[in-house]
């Protein structure tokens, strides 16, 4: 290696944006991805700064880390909120996957797809190396474990009934997820649903929108969401905690549609089989995009976790990172992306014996990162999602004076902590 290297596994939206973070550092970033393309479940997402996002992707900013932001907002496609919500916006799912592609590799990111990572060569706490495939072996001086918390279709059908054929993970084709912070053996923690059952089911599903009736179609394409209430019998209490409870009960008593330029996205219900939908007006002939085997559940997430200091390293190691639902039971893009970031930066000053950053609990990130690492060890704090937008760190925020739509008090706020543009100094 001619430079310290920093070796990223897993490029969905946290996985990016670490490896743009340790890119700008200034060392060398390899990204190793095992499907063929970008951005993973976010090619069916859509929806930003909502609520307490918007106080993430602005401080991400101010940190000088704002790349994968700025890219999704040159992509918006609408101005819209479901119930419960407010400032929010959609970003177009068509273009997503090749406009982030393009901001990984203009920060001069070595993208590898198509190489799934099967184990770790390690000596003690560090780790040397991944294995790609059966024969490869890309080194490295430090490493970020970006790989998500899904489980593959094993885990799928154990779990959920089935594997339910997303088109986000496709782990048929590509083979099932690979966490290298597992294969190091650091402890690998699961969610439980209320009924004891590991994992959670996910939130959403996305439905053909020429399969909706002619003028739902176009008041959702016109307005950028629709929300239709749920018929009582429809309406299930214990959806929500299936979920992983990351919205609020409210939403999971409408049917919250989102048009996301692909598909419309149903948002908090994907849970809800082709019967049901069919009962209600408009959705007569829907058909649900993403994920097929809808009808027999849907995919499982969070059931590998690990335990990171507040600077995102894994505990026990000495260069080794999570980010995004990998570092423990967050969710949503935002989320990711500022574990990502922050995990990234924090690589690139490992591989080159740098002390790390942590950011302070004075700024919303920083206070995201230690609570949600703190409820990993509290009893009951691993049956529930946190999230910046909803439910307990969504009162937190705002019982803390985090949550603000003044953007110049954000920036402030970074600005009095002596991080502005901290996330994008150079470590060489």
């Amino acid at each position: 290696m001619s430079r310290p290297r920093v070796v990223v596994v897993g490029a969905g939206f946290a996985g990016c944006a670490a490896a743009i973070s340790a890119a700008k550092a200034g060392v060398e970033v390899i990204l190793l991805e095992r499907t063929d393309f970008v951005v993973a479940s976010g090619i069916r997402a859509g929806r930003m700064n909502y609520n307490g996002k918007l106080v993430g992707a602005e401080e991400a900013k101010a940190l000088g880390a704002g790349e994968m932001f700025e890219a999704l907002e040159s992509i918006k496609l609408h101005d819209a909120n479901i119930v419960d919500e407010a400032h929010g916006y959609v970003y177009n799912a068509v273009v997503v996957e090749p406009t982030v592609r393009r901001v990984v590799e203009g920060a001069g990111v070595d993208l590898r797809l198509v190489n799934r990572v099967t184990d770790v060569v390690k000596d003690d706490g560090r780790l040397k190396a991944v294995r790609v495939g059966r024969k490869g072996v890309v080194e490295g001086d430090a490493f970020v474990d970006a790989s998500g918390g899904t489980g593959g279709v094993s885990i799928c059908v154990r779990y959920g009934g089935a594997c339910a054929m997303c088109v986000t993970h496709r782990c048929p084709v590509f083979g099932d997820r690979v966490s290298i912070a597992t294969k190091a053996g650091a402890p690998e923690f699961m969610r439980r649903r209320p009924d004891g059952t590991p994992g959670t089911v996910e939130a959403a599903l996305s439905l053909h929108k020429s399969s909706l009736d002619p003028v739902l179609r176009a008041r959702l394409e016109k307005d950028g969401v629709v929300t239709i209430p749920l018929p009582p019998e429809l309406v299930d209490s214990t959806r929500l905690y299936r979920i992983g409870g990351i919205r609020s009960q409210r939403q999971m008593e409408s049917l919250n549609l989102v048009d996301i330029g692909i598909t419309a996205k149903c948002v908090g219900n994907g849970t809800i089989t082709i019967d049901e939908l069919r009962k209600m007006p408009g959705f007569e002939r829907a058909i649900v995009e993403n994920p097929m085997g809808v009808g027999s559940g849907n995919k499982i997430n969070w059931v590998s976790m690990t335990r990171c200091e507040d600077n995102l390293r894994v505990k026990g190691f000495t260069n080794l990172f999570a980010a995004g639902q990998k570092a423990g039971p967050l969710g949503g893009i935002a989320e990711v992306i500022v574990t990502g970031v922050l995990a990234g930066h924090n690589a690139a000053r490992a591989a080159v014996g740098k002390e790390l950053v942590t950011l302070p609990r004075s700024i919303a990130i920083g206070d995201f990162i230690s609570f949600t690492g703190e409820m990993m060890d509290v009893p009951g704090g691993l049956d529930r999602g946190y999230s910046l937008a909803h439910q307990a760190f969504f009162a937190r925020m705002k019982q803390n004076g985090l949550y603000t739509t003044d953007i110049s008090l954000i920036r402030r706020r970074v600005k009095d902590a002596g991080l502005t543009g901290v996330l994008a100094k150079k470590v060489v």
